[in-house]
């Protein structure tokens, strides 16, 4: 079940900037590592400052900690000398969520192909995206294993609609754009690369729509964000998935062995690549 933190600290006098900064960079590494949904910082009253880290549940954030030592890093060495007050962490369970987020760091976009419209991601799709997410043989080689209910879809799909770094393209017929189909996702990585993911209901398979939408995303990707290099990471009995990545043009670049532990046993993973033309 969803989690949040809040934290509090009264920094020293001058140190605001600094500060901020460097929770920014740490929250990036531990959305980035950990698969959090990312924090927010505020200012409250009398100067002090507050943080806000939603995460998918309590036990995926306690692992992310006790997996990494985060305090060794300069950022968090930097935050630590930056406060003069901590005050006691507040952990809260999330039970109702009605947040809308105004001003994403990515600013929507729509993408058209021939047959597609490609619009963002919001919770209203979650319903439409309960079949693949449930689905045992959709789900067979993803990072985790099918979803248990509509509340657990929800939960696993809020990273890809509020995220920080990400855009996630639902798939419709121009005709029907309230009708999702399936989504691609283009997650930000460092050093102006991005990931990118793809998934289709069970029942919108076969028609060439991955392939339409995909290709509308890459060049979304190369042309209007500039990105030098766009990746993807899929199993390599995904015979389905590779296709599809060979079809447009991406090569392998290797095999990391044992790189995921999934539903299905420790799995290797097959790395491919496209770089702006």
């Amino acid at each position: 079940m969803t989690c949040a933190i809040l934290y509090r600290w009264r920094l020293k006098p001058g140190r605001e900037t600094e500060f901020r900064a460097a929770w920014a960079e740490g929250t990036r590494l531990i959305h980035q590592r950990c698969h959090s949904y990312g924090a927010r910082l505020h200012e409250g009253e009398n100067g002090e400052i507050w943080s806000y880290a939603l995460w998918p549940s309590e036990a995926m954030r306690q692992a992310c900690f006790a997996d990494h030592d985060w305090f060794s890093r300069d950022c968090f060495k930097t935050m630590q000398a930056c406060i003069e007050e901590r005050f006691d962490e507040i952990r809260l369970t999330l039970t109702d969520d009605a947040l809308t987020i105004p001003y994403p760091r990515l600013d929507p976009v729509l993408l058209t192909t021939e047959r597609l419209l490609l619009r963002p991601m919001t919770f209203e799709d979650c319903e439409a995206f309960l079949p693949a997410l449930t689905d045992p043989e959709t789900m067979k080689y993803w990072s985790r294993g099918p979803l248990a209910g509509i509340e657990a879809v929800r939960d696993y799909l809020g990273w890809n609609i509020r995220g920080d770094g990400v855009e996630s393209f639902v798939i419709t017929l121009k005709d029907s754009p309230e009708d999702a189909l399936g989504w691609v996702v283009l997650m930000d990585r460092k050093n102006n690369a991005a990931e990118t993911g793809y998934m289709l209901r069970p029942d919108r398979q076969g028609h060439g729509y991955a392939r339409e939408a995909v290709e509308a995303v890459l060049r979304h990707g190369f042309e209007t964000r500039g990105l030098r290099r766009i990746y993807a990471d899929t199993d390599p009995d995904n015979a389905g998935s590779i296709r599809l990545l060979e079809s447009l043009g991406f090569q392998l670049e290797g095999r990391l062995r044992a790189a995921w532990e999934t539903h299905i046993g420790v799995r290797d993973s097959l790395i491919f690549a496209r770089i702006r033309p």
